[in-house]
């Protein structure tokens, strides 16, 4: 009788042990990994990086924003700070930069022209990469904007360049105007607009980019004869194609909510000399 009860034992523990397994492994999580959070997104083309900056006497976030050509929300995150955060002298901080990633057949002159900034600036922000063998793979960093003269090829004279005016890409309202804002400094004008609208050239031009840029979303860069640029972003879907020749009021994307935005609008820039201006200068 006695082995016949701990035997019944026996198996009565088999048993729970078979029932309890899973359900201990099931609250274990382990190094088990969701499907969906397993996915690999593939990364952007152009890749955020930073470069050292000592801060110096009068310096500020807004100022160095501006200088920079960088969004003072980027600033603050890469920094870990917040827009009240006083800055201290000989404080280093972080300033974003970009980066491309050489492919097949691109070369240093290629780069240069192709992100508008000189061979120089670009052979100086990589001194660890040798310009005549360029290794497809490599990641160059694009150091931030700088002043540029216009090419000596068909540069119009000053005259003509202020005569270049501007259309309107939508007709909306302005709801975000050039210049200081309390996010950091705008480069441009945001007009609103329904969401599918068409989004016109400003002027006769070459499309110099197309395709999506971090913030932006969407967007499209044309180049017009005077040397200067505007850029529309945001955009829905993209009507043209880089190299293509655009004319005045023609249109080349949809109004669209791509990026960082809060509706659909147009982000609208003019670039003289490699630098934004106020488009409400040349605009009609």
């Amino acid at each position: 009788m006695k082995n016949k009860w701990i035997s019944s034992l026996l198996v009565g523990c088999l048993l729970m042990g078979t029932v309890a397994g899973p359900v201990a492994a099931a609250l274990c999580p382990g190094d088990f990994v969701p499907w969906a959070s397993a996915v690999i997104e593939e990364p952007e083309e152009r890749l955020v990086i930073s470069r050292d900056y000592v801060v110096k006497a009068g310096d500020t976030l807004w100022a160095l924003s501006r200088e920079y050509h960088v969004d003072l929300e980027s600033l603050l995150l890469m920094n870990s700070i917040e827009e009240t955060t006083l800055l201290t002298v000989g404080r280093t901080l972080k300033i974003p930069l970009s980066t491309c990633t050489v492919k097949e057949g691109e070369t240093m002159s290629l780069l240069a022209n192709k992100y508008q900034i000189s061979v120089e600036a670009l052979m100086t922000a990589n001194q660890d990469k040798d310009p005549e063998q360029l290794e497809v793979g490599a990641v160059l960093v694009i150091p931030a904007l700088e002043d540029k003269a216009v090419p000596v090829s068909g540069s119009p004279s000053r005259g003509q360049s202020e005569a270049l005016s501007l259309g309107w890409p939508v007709n909306g309202a302005i709801t975000s105007e050039y210049g200081w804002r309390k996010s950091g400094y705008h480069h441009g004008l945001d007009i609103a607009e329904e969401a599918g609208a068409p989004i016109k050239a400003a002027a006769d031009g070459t499309v110099i980019f197309c395709g999506t840029k971090a913030v932006y979303g969407k967007t499209v860069i044309i180049r017009h004869s005077d040397g200067k640029e505007t850029l529309y972003a945001h955009a829905q879907s993209i009507l043209v194609k880089k190299n293509q020749k655009v004319r005045k009021g023609q249109t080349i994307a949809l109004v669209g909510t791509t990026g960082r935005t809060t509706g659909p609008h147009v982000h609208f820039e003019v670039k003289k000399n490699g630098k934004t201006v106020d488009p409400m200068e040349y605009l009609q």
